[in-house]
Formats: C-alpha cells, structure tokens, sequence
C-alpha cells in the first residue's frame, strides 16, 4: 500500500509530526468563525518555514480566523492548495487520547486531517526546487457553517483577493467510507447545490375540541408534507439528483389547542442550475396547497453554496499525481454524492478540483461523516500530504511543458 516515491517517503517521514498536528487540532476542535487557536497554531508553523510569507487575520485573508501561506519559486503561474480547520457542534464519543476536550464540539469532517495534511504539503513544497511559481496555501474558516449574512468562510476569502493571480485550486477531503488505497475522484458535478428553505403555514387556530370553527395549520401541512416528498420522486427527472427533506417543524403548545401557526425549514440539493431552479419553483407550487385549505404561507429559499464542479484539467493533474506516486491505488469515477462543500466557490472562480481520499476502517460502523465516532486511519496523512504537494508540481511541470512548445 505504500509507495517508493519521493515525495511520499518525504512526506512519511513526517509521520509523527503529521499525526501530532492532527491530534492537536481533533483535541482543540473550534467551531465556524470561531478558529483563534487553529489559526494561531497554524500560522505559528507556516512561519517556521523558509520562505514563507504569511497573512492571517482580516486585514490578510478577509477572515478574523483565516490564514494563508505564499511560497514564491521564482516567475510563474500560481496554484492554491486549500484546507478547511472548522469542527461541529456534535458531542464527540469516541475514547482516544485525542479526544475532544470541549463538549459538544468535534472534528467529525476530518477538517483536523486537511489542516495537517496541508502544513504537511507546504514544507515539502518549501524543500522543492524543481518548479517556478507560486503556491498558496489556504487554511480556510467556517466551511461547516453560514454567518448571519448567510456566507461561509469560502467567499470572505475570495472576495478579499485570495485567488488573485491563482490558475488552479486543488483540495483534498478524508473519506470514511472506503478504506485506504481507494480515491474518489469525478469530472464535473461532484457535490450540491446546497439551498436552505424557512416557510410559515398559518391558519386560525382554535379550540381542539371545535375544529370546525377555525383553520387548522397542521392539517394542512399533512398535505404540504406529502407535495414536497412528491417534487423529487415524481416531479423531477430521475437522471437529475436531487432531494428536499425537512429538517425541523414546529408548531403548538398545548394539548387542546389548534395553533394559528407552522414554522419548517429544510434543505434542497441538486447538481445543476436548472434543477436548482425547478426545485424552487415547485415547492412554492407545493406551499400553494394550503390556499385552496383556507390557510396562507410564506415561504423563503436562500441560496447556498454552488455545486462543486470538478474542472478537466484539474482532474487530470490529480490522476497524473496518483499514477506517478500511487499506481495501485483504485480510482471511483462517481460524484461524492449531494452533501455540500464550500470549496465549490472556489470551483466557480478558477479551474478546480477536490479528490476525495479514503481513511476508513475495516469495521466502519458509526463512524461515517458528522457522525458522534467518527475518525481516520492517520498512516493516510503522509499520503494526502504527497498528494496534495505532487499535485501542485505536476501543474508547474506541466506549464512549464507548454512553454516551451510555444517557443516562449
């Protein structure tokens, strides 16, 4: 399962090191916007490199807790490796001695292991003198979550300049459900659209003993219920992914009265824009029910992160890497699946591409993505490390090969 490359052994031999880091941050887990501590460790270790020149802070990344690392190799294109440091508000129950320290929050994404992988490709790439141009390393903020104004980390970053200059974007994502020596990597839609949607139902209410005498809400959300359930099994193409499901409704506070009101919200995801905006459309048509019942709604769909499309070139430069460093490694042609991955922002701005690496165990049970025991096999740090650090010499490599065809 290993390989003899170089830049793999010199990632290995960062093993302990590699580990430590990931161990440290799964231990110290922060939450969205709220990465003091993993910023600061992280921008501590991108200083302890040669030639590295930092920016951390708002003033030098858009974000309170982002951080960005420059290396410069002399003229040349510029390429951006980027990791996400943000954990969840999930109560962690695993019994490791890295377990987190602090209730109710863990690293259940493996966002641990894309920081330490990264700090990992960045002192490679620092030993590397085989390529001119620019790297950029990107330790981003609040992948998991939105703030009030409804953004995640990911357009902070790029509305202050941090893909200025950058002709590719590569990131890398831990995968607990395949074991190690198989990736997953697509061409194109490879994760969601990720759009959010508040509605109110809102009826008379009345006395539960006379229903008769008012509009009941509740009622006529049985039937908003089954509409919505319809749009994607019945309304939309089977060849189209996609899925609304809601995820919390409420309504009522006693047990003999009707209430004048229902509060939903949920989640729509789909893989392109014109599915993204049949969605929409037919679940106001599906709200629209409740009218013909006596009752109105309100409802509101915010538009969330895009779908990540992986780029062709940037697909290509990843399978060159593997076959050059990991030849035996099994590769899945197949979309990642309708979660969603602010990275596709990214992949919006510059030619992109996220590979995701498998770090599962053998008896895998319950420990899946944002799950309570979710961890990785770390003997797969070094490899994401080498990966991301190979990736980003086969783009120099091959620019430099296009120079030179072009007499340039």
């Amino acid at each position: 399962m290993h390989s003899e490359h170089y830049l793999y052994q010199k990632a290995a031999s960062m093993q302990s090191e590699l580990s430590s880091w990931r161990q440290h941050f799964h231990k110290y887990p922060e939450q969205s916007f709220q990465e003091e501590n993993t910023a600061a460790f992280v921008e501590k270790e991108l200083r302890r490199i040669p030639g590295m020149e930092v920016f951390s802070g708002e003033k030098g990344t858009g974000l309170k807790t982002g951080v960005a690392g420059v290396l410069k190799k002399g003229s040349g294109p510029a390429a951006a490796l980027r990791a996400d440091m943000d954990a969840l508000p999930i109560q962690e129950d695993n019994d490791t001695s890295y377990r987190s320290v602090h209730d109710g929050v863990m690293h259940a994404c493996g966002h641990d292991a894309h920081t330490a992988m990264l700090l990992g490709a960045a002192r490679i790439l620092a030993e590397e003198d085989s390529f001119g141009g620019t790297v950029k390393f990107i330790f981003q903020p609040a992948e998991e979550m939105t703030d009030r104004n409804k953004k995640s980390g990911a357009p902070y970053m790029i509305q202050h300049g941090i893909l200025q200059d950058v002709s590719v974007a590569f990131a890398l994502h831990m995968d607990p459900e395949y074991l190690p020596g198989t990736v997953r990597l697509h061409e194109g839609p490879s994760m969601a659209n990720v759009d959010t949607f508040q509605a109110e139902i809102l009826g008379t209410g009345g006395h539960g003993a006379y229903p008769h005498l008012g509009t009941d809400p509740l009622w006529m959300l049985s039937f908003v219920i089954q509409a919505v359930q319809g749009i994607t099994s019945r309304k939309t193409s089977p060849l189209s992914p996609s899925v609304i499901s809601i995820g919390e409704v409420n309504a009522g506070s006693s047990t003999n009265v009707i209430p004048d009101q229902v509060r939903m919200q949920g989640t729509i995801r789909s893989y392109d824009q014109e599915t993204r905006l049949h969605l929409e459309q037919e679940l106001e048509q599906a709200f629209s029910i409740v009218e013909a019942m006596g009752g109105t709604y309100h409802l509101q769909v915010d538009k969330g992160e895009p779908a990540l499309q992986n780029d062709k070139m940037a697909v290509q430069l990843f399978d060159e890497t593997l076959q050059n460093i990991f030849p035996h490694y099994s590769i899945l042609r197949q979309p990642y699946g309708l979660g969603g991955e602010d990275f596709g922002y990214m992949a919006e701005n510059v030619p992109a591409a996220m590979l995701f690496l498998g770090a599962g165990f053998e008896n895998n049970q319950q420990r899946g993505l944002h799950m309570p025991r979710f961890d990785l096999e770390e003997e797969m740090l070094p490899v994401g490390a080498s990966l991301l650090a190979g990736t980003a010499l086969q783009y120099f490599q091959h620019n430099a090969k296009n120079e030179e065809g072009s007499g340039m």
